[in-house]
């Protein structure tokens, strides 16, 4: 394995010319050491070269770029994933605040307010319950632990000895709250996901799909080329809307891409606000699209898991 070596700006601009990136003029050159100054050699072109990328040959395993890649569009692609991510960070922030208020209204309802910290008031009859509730309550136990000196949980905890779960909300995690709908007695599931037209199964395999690419947001990874090997779960919406099938009959779209998320969004969100995140999401592309000229338009939907008419497509 090579070593990896300090380099400077222009050691760095010398070797994306050597392997073929077209920065031949000076303003070329000040450009790419601005982005590289600014965005860092790894986040902008180890993160987002893959599609500007030659096949591998047999004779070399280094990167050789496409004839006319530029920093300029490598950057289009970087700021397109940027603006996406704020896009479902903001519209994945909407359904959390929404899953929380409902799973702890409808919880305490069934248990009262001191309730989250008791085995049994879980589904004990699901598979490995026993691992999963117990590392649940310690998962609570150690997010309450960590945020103590919050105002709201210390007062609760001196004052009353516990914290309500409509507290909690605050502080737990959108996986920690996905991992307790999951754990939840199944009547009361079937609750909250009445609410979105959705069976209990389906909204878990959501939320934990949700939580995933949520954490790729909030910690800047990419995006727009987003898999899971955990697939969410079929629904209706997938025949609905004439979704790609292998000869299996698996569907090769909408499963455990970004387009999966789209699903979700049309599910859970309310229908004015998923309209305007399509919207959203399409001005960005069409933004990106006048910035191409190495990659298409196609390219980029591929990787994305959408089809061409994806945007008439999830509106029907």
């Amino acid at each position: 394995m090579r070593d990896k070596t300090f380099k400077t700006y222009n050691e760095m601009i010398d070797l994306l010319i050597s392997r073929g990136i077209d920065i031949s003029t000076s303003s070329l050159k000040s450009y790419a050491k601005k982005r590289l100054q600014h965005e860092g050699y790894y986040n902008l072109i180890n993160g987002y070269k893959n599609l500007f990328l030659l096949p591998k040959t047999h004779t070399s395993d280094e990167d050789k770029y496409k004839p006319g890649t530029t920093l300029n569009e490598i950057y289009a692609l970087y700021n397109f994933d940027r603006k996406l991510r704020n896009i479902f960070l903001k519209n994945i922030l909407i359904i959390e605040t929404n899953i929380k208020s409902l799973v702890s209204y409808t919880f305490s309802e069934k248990h009262g307010h001191n309730n989250y910290l008791i085995y049994s008031n879980f589904d004990m009859a699901k598979r490995d319950s026993n691992k999963n509730i117990t590392s649940l309550i310690s998962e609570i136990q150690r997010q309450i632990a960590n945020r103590y000196s919050d105002p709201s949980i210390s007062h609760y905890l001196k004052s009353h000895g516990y914290i309500p779960l409509w507290v909690l909300n605050n502080i737990l995690t959108l996986g920690t709250i996905s991992k307790f709908y999951s754990l939840m007695k199944q009547q009361e599931r079937q609750e909250v996901s009445k609410i979105f037209h959705v069976s209990d199964a389906e909204l878990e395999s959501f939320l934990f799909y949700l939580s995933k690419v949520r954490n790729f947001c909030a910690h800047g990874n990419r995006l727009y080329c987003f898999k899971s090997k955990s697939p969410i779960a079929t629904v209706a919406l997938h025949t609905t809307l004439n979704m790609v099938q292998n000869a299996s009959g698996q569907y090769i779209q909408g499963k455990n891409d970004l387009f999966a998320v789209m699903i979700i969004f049309k599910l859970l969100l309310p229908k004015n606000v998923f309209h305007i995140l399509v919207k959203n999401v399409n001005h960005e592309l069409d933004i990106l699209r006048q910035k191409l000229t190495v990659l298409s338009e196609k390219d980029i939907l591929n990787a994305m898991g959408f089809s061409s008419d994806w945007k008439n497509k999830i509106l029907q």
